[in-house]
C-alpha cells in the first residue's frame, strides 16, 4: 500500500464498518485525519523532549538546524528578533550564536511574565553566555543583556503536508507507513465518538417520544 489518500479513505471505509459507523465523506475523513496527525506528532515531540532522542515516526518532519538572522527589535531596544520559517510547527533545540562563531552557554526558553520578573533580578539579568528567549507567533524574541547576537539557530520540527481533497493520488501526508497506520487508527476511533455523541440527544428525544406515547 502507497497510502495515497484514495486508497488510506477506502481503508477507513472498512474499518468503520467493521466499527459499525456511518460512512464518512472524504473532507470530513481529511479533516478528522489532519487533527489526529497533528495531536500524533505533538504526543511524539513530548517524548522527544525528554528523552532527546527523535523516533522514526516523525523523522521526515524534523529538519537540520537553520540558522536565522537576527535584527533589532524595533519595540524595544536591545532586544532583538528572529522570524520563524512559514513551514515551522515546533521547536526542538535553540542556540544563539554571535560573531566569529562564538555561542551561548544556555539559552532559556521562558514565558512573558517570567521574562519581566527576570529583568527585574539582577541575579537574572540576560547575559552573553546565557540569553533569554520568548516566543510569539511568529518570532522568537532574544534579549543577550549588552551584547548583539548574529544568529539564531533553529532545530524545528515542521508542519506535516498533507494531500487536499483534490488530490486523491497524492500520499495522505509526509510520514511513514506505520505511523500512518496509527494515525488512521485514532481517526477512525475519533469519528466513531463523534457520530455516537451526535446520534446521543437523538436517541434521548425518541426515547422520551415513546414514554409520551405509552404513558
Amino acid at each position: 500500500m502507497t497510502y495515497l489518500l484514495s486508497e488510506v479513505h477506502e481503508k477507513l471505509k472498512q474499518l468503520s464498518d467493521k466499527m459499525g459507523s456511518d460512512y464518512f465523506a472524504l473532507p470530513v475523513f481529511l479533516s478528522f485525519f489532519e487533527t489526529a496527525t497533528f495531536d500524533f506528532v505533538g504526543e511524539k515531540l513530548k517524548i522527544v523532549e525528554k528523552t532527546q532522542e527523535i523516533t522514526d515516526d516523525i523523522r521526515t518532519l524534523i529538519g537540520l538546524p537553520t540558522d536565522i538572522p537576527i535584527i533589532q527589535d524595533p519595540n524595544l531596544t536591545g532586544r532583538y528578533i528572529a522570524a520563524l520559517p512559514s513551514n515551522y510547527h515546533r521547536v526542538v533545540a535553540y542556540d544563539v550564536l554571535y560573531a566569529n562563531s562564538e555561542r551561548c552557554r544556555r539559552a532559556d526558553l521562558i514565558r512573558q511574565a517570567e521574562y519581566k520578573t527576570a529583568k527585574q533580578n539582577p541575579n537574572k539579568q540576560p547575559t552573553k553566555d546565557y540569553p533569554l528567549i520568548l516566543q510569539f507567533e511568529s518570532t522568537f524574541q532574544i534579549d543577550a543583556g549588552t551584547t548583539v547576537p548574529e544568529t539564531f539557530r533553529l532545530t524545528f520540527c515542521k508542519k506535516p503536508t498533507f494531500a487536499t481533497t483534490g488530490q486523491p493520488s497524492n500520499r495522505i501526508v509526509n510520514l511513514p507507513d506505520d505511523a500512518i497506520e496509527k494515525i488512521l487508527k485514532i481517526t477512525v476511533t475519533n469519528l466513531f465518538n463523534k457520530t455516537a455523541d451526535e446520534r446521543a440527544p437523538q436517541s434521548y428525544q425518541l426515547q422520551e417520544t415513546y414514554r409520551k406515547v405509552f404513558k
